[in-house]
Order: structure tokens, then C-alpha cells, then sequence
């Protein structure tokens, strides 16, 4: 089952201010668009705490959107070195299709608002 963004969360926070809506959805369309390669990058070069680290750092920004399997994913990944790297490979890739169908809907969401 797909599940889509609950964008209450930014709009809590938003106060109203959809400038600061969008730019906060800009923000993280850019993560979106950009961490799935970097932490590929790193999980290829076995960089796993850093992959680790990585995960953590995303997860802020994705708690606005309020959606729990990216979540779940990010928190996986986030364990860097606890798992294997073929078990994070798995978890990445699931992610990656995650993240894709997100980013439709953020996208969606930035042009509804601008």
C-alpha cells in the first residue's frame, strides 16, 4: 500500500504563511532529490556510520511530512553499522522508491501553492 504526505504538520508550523511553506517544501524537495544518491554513495563506498548519519539528518526535515514509512526507513538506516550492507541495500532500495512517490507529492504540493 502506497501511503501518502500529511502535510498538517507543515502547515502547523507554517502558521498560515504559505512563503514559508513553500520554502520549507523547497528545502526538503531538494533533500529528497539529493540524499538517496549520497547515501547510496555511501553505503557503496561502506561507509556505513555515515550512512548512518546521513539517514539522521534527513529525518528532521521528513517529520513535517508526517509520513511513517519514511520514517520507518530513515530510523533502519540511521543504525549505520548495526546492520549488513546487504540488509541496508534492501532498506535503500525500498527507500529510493519511497522517496520518488514523495516527491511527487511535494512537488505537487509546491506548485499547488506557488
Amino acid at each position: 500500500m502506497i501511503e501518502n504526505v500529511d502535510f498538517s504538520g507543515l502547515y502547523d508550523v507554517s502558521d498560515g504563511d504559505e512563503e514559508f511553506l513553500v520554502s520549507v517544501l523547497m528545502v526538503i524537495e531538494k533533500n529528497l532529490m539529493s540524499y538517496p544518491n549520497e547515501m547510496q554513495d555511501l553505503l557503496n563506498a561502506n561507509q556505513l556510520i555515515d550512512l548512518g548519519k546521513k539517514a539522521h539528518k534527513l529525518k528532521s526535515s521528513i517529520a513535517y511530512l508526517k509520513h511513517k514509512q519514511l520514517e520507518e526507513l530513515l530510523l533502519f538506516l540511521e543504525e549505520g553499522d548495526v546492520h549488513s550492507a546487504t540488509a541496508h541495500q534492501e532498506k535503500l532500495n525500498l527507500f529510493k522508491e519511497v522517496v520518488s512517490n514523495v516527491l511527487v507529492e511535494v512537488q505537487a504540493k509546491i506548485e499547488e501553492l506557488d
